[in-house]
């Protein structure tokens, strides 16, 4: 009996290793996938995305990159793309907000002194946009007709070296001065760097060209580290909406990871109860002993069916998978199946004898 229960023991020690190093691997399988598809799925869900228009700050410079002017901005504001006057960015600011916009930033060192400059970036959602506003923008801003007035006439063109395709020129009075007060001219300098139009103006009595150009190249050293993915649009995280998502990812992650553990247990103790309590309708009697390990259990009526057991219900557990497995052996070699009834296990008093 000891023989065959150490036997049944190994035996059932055996199956449960080769379970686990089988649920090991799916359980890996299962969290992994689960993982990828919280994940995925957070990503869908969660985010929630916003244009912020005032982003559009970062597309013009703080400082214009003159000594006169290096002075905080007199004035800065996103203006209205309806209002500018330019088709094509009208249209794209109807199709695609989040990619649109205009910003204007303005440095006046005095009210009193004829000196100021202005920087103004156009985004765009595409580079093709884009060059259609700068081909208006400098139709506009740079022709001899522009900005020409009754003692205002373009005086010259250049080009900005350093800015591919950059446009400028110098718009003054042809009169000679009356005074001894020096004539203000205006500088203009259009320029596109990707998605990013930028027309840049200054007014001074000197050094005009030398000015602008100056500013130009401080607005395009910015647009080359800020241009690049460039978008109005700021994707937020909601704290409770991921705290809650989190918290049932975590969950899902310790079921599917526990199935392949707990799946074979359950069904065990399934076959348990239905050994038990029902697959032919009826218990079978058993046979318990205490041991100085714990308890040693055996079916009299199924012979080799006993077990060892720490405790009376892990006994019963393996007693339950032995009895299941022993019939299930019993149906496979065709072997008829003994009924409950053939042994009774039951108490009896001893007799006294006579002296």
């Amino acid at each position: 009996m000891e023989e065959t229960t150490r036997q049944r023991n190994t035996d059932a020690s055996s199956s449960k290793k080769s379970r686990n190093r089988l649920a090991i691997p799916l359980a890996g399988i299962a969290v992994l996938a689960v993982a990828i598809g919280s994940f995925f799925s957070y990503q869908a869900l969660i985010p929630q995305t916003h244009v912020v228009p005032s982003r559009l700050a970062r597309l013009v410079v703080s400082r214009p990159g003159v000594k006169a002017f290096d002075t905080k901005a007199t004035s800065a504001l996103v203006q209205s793309v309806t209002k500018s006057g330019l088709k094509p960015l009208q249209a794209a600011a109807k199709q695609f907000p989040a990619e649109t916009g205009i910003y204007s930033k303005v440095w006046q060192p005095s009210p009193s002194v004829a000196a100021a400059t202005e920087v103004i970036a156009f985004l765009s959602p595409s580079t093709a946009t884009a060059s259609s506003v700068y081909q208006l923008l400098r139709t506009q801003r740079l022709s001899s007709r522009s900005n020409a007035t009754s003692s205002g006439v373009r005086l010259s063109t250049f080009s900005v070296s350093g800015i591919a395709g950059s446009a400028g020129a110098i718009f003054g009075s042809s009169a000679k001065p009356t005074t001894a007060a020096a004539t203000p001219t205006l500088g203009v300098v259009v320029f596109r760097f990707g998605r990013v139009v930028a027309l840049t103006e200054l007014v001074n009595t000197s050094g005009t060209q030398s000015s602008v150009e100056a500013v130009a190249r401080s607005e395009a050293a910015q647009l080359r580290a800020v241009e690049p993915g460039f978008t109005l649009a700021v994707v937020s995280y909601p704290k409770l909406a991921s705290i809650v998502w989190g918290i049932e990812s975590l969950l899902l992650l310790l079921i599917v990871g526990y199935l392949p553990f707990g799946l074979p247990r359950w069904r065990e103790r399934q076959a348990l109860l239905r050994s038990l309590q029902g697959g032919r309708g009826d218990t079978w009697s058993v046979v318990y002993k205490r041991t100085d390990s714990g308890w040693s259990a055996y079916v009299p009526a199924l012979p080799g069916v006993d077990v060892v057991g720490a405790t009376r219900t892990e006994t019963d557990q393996l007693l339950g998978e032995a009895i299941a497995e022993h019939l299930d052996e019993m149906r496979k070699d065709g072997l008829p199946i003994p009924e409950r009834d053939d042994i009774d296990v039951g108490q009896i008093a001893a007799v006294e004898l006579p002296i």
